[in-house]
């Protein structure tokens, strides 16, 4: 009878001991509330731009002398809860970090495999280009003309554009600011692209053109690249009574007055994704009998004046676009472009 007492007295003093380190454990893995715990499997998850929290369990403190840091993330460590947060880095990987935690009853090395979320996908927004390109013209569009939202494109990390296999007849190219097409006959065609950002994350669309038979002499407009912030447009169009639009999707910073003048009021009025991100727009001509073309501006404060953008015909290109406008960039005086068309020929395919 006494060996089965004092046999009862052990039991009920081990597990006495024992179940609140099965609490602990329980809960440094998550348990059955999430939210009173680490996260469930050890695995931490850093969101793009944002931050992660690792806590302790009720009854648990994070003995943050004992936390080594992570190389390309920041961690800060309180008692009741560690903050990770780092700038996306697509070779970053997946990383251990130990957290020891204390109670007054026991110990614990918790093991957490932490990891970056890359940003979001990116996307082709424009799906039809309505303007009608003339059979055997060789046209261009400003890549903000296709509506490419990407969260993190440069060229530095290796962000690009691609034109697929194309319908025979059919020419395309990209340069870093451009898509230039031509086709040999009328008809719909679809131009297959592909956008690359700096995470390798990839997204494909086909963009939509109508290829019509050429007609008598239309209106025309340059595409150029320039330092200026303001700019009368009707010194890059030629045509009789023509009418100029500037056309979305184009930056917020961005006013076009009916008598063709237009400007850029400075990167503080630009959105934070338009900052990051070329200052492009187009401008539609139309003519009175109906005929329209368009051209384009695009701001690069590493170009002195105003030049016409070259057509290029490679099959890829960086996804980067020019800086964007600043209140320090001139206005480009007295200079007309409407001489140089010839420059508009080079690096064009035969027909």
């Amino acid at each position: 009878m006494r060996s089965s007492l004092l046999w009862r007295r052990a039991a009920t003093a081990l597990l006495a001991l024992v179940l609140p380190m099965t609490s602990a454990v329980l809960s440094a893995q998550g348990g059955e509330d999430e939210d009173d715990g680490p996260p469930p499997n050890g695995a931490v998850a850093i969101p793009y731009q944002e931050t992660a929290d690792i806590r302790p369990g009720e009854g648990w403190l994070i003995d943050c002398s004992r936390l080594a840091q992570i190389e390309g993330a920041t961690i800060t460590c309180e008692s009741d809860a560690i903050t990770l947060s780092g700038a996306y880095d697509p070779d970053w990987g997946e990383h251990a970090l130990a957290v020891h935690m204390v109670s007054r009853h026991a110990e614990l090395d918790v093991g957490y495999r932490i990891t970056m979320e890359p940003p979001p996908e990116p996307a082709i927004a424009v799906e039809r280009l309505d303007l009608p390109v003339a059979v055997g013209a060789q046209a261009m569009f400003p890549l903000s003309a296709l509506g490419i939202v990407c969260e993190v494109c440069t060229a530095e990390g290796g962000a690009l554009i691609e034109v697929g296999e194309l319908p025979q007849g059919v020419s395309a190219g990209v340069s870093e600011t451009h898509l230039s097409v031509r086709s040999s006959s009328p008809g719909d065609v679809e131009i297959p692209l592909r956008v690359t950002d700096d995470a390798g994350q990839e997204v494909t669309a086909n963009l939509a053109l109508s290829f019509v038979p050429a007609t008598d002499q239309s209106p025309g407009a340059l595409h150029i690249v320039t330092d200026a912030v303001e700019w009368d447009l009707t010194e890059f169009v030629w045509g009789d009574d023509v009418t100029i639009l500037c056309t979305e999707p184009r930056p917020t910073a961005l006013t076009c007055a009916p008598d063709g003048t237009a400007a850029f009021h400075g990167a503080g009025k630009l959105t934070a994704a338009e900052a990051a991100r070329p200052a492009q727009f187009m401008f539609r001509v139309n003519s009175p009998d109906g005929s329209q073309t368009w051209g384009s501006v695009t701001v690069d404060d590493t170009v002195d004046g105003v030049v016409t953008a070259a057509q290029a015909w490679a099959d890829e290109a960086p996804l980067h676009m020019v800086h964007p406008p600043s209140d320090e960039q001139s206005n480009v005086e007295g200079e007309s472009l409407l001489g140089p068309l010839t420059l508009l020929l080079e690096g064009i395919p035969g027909s």
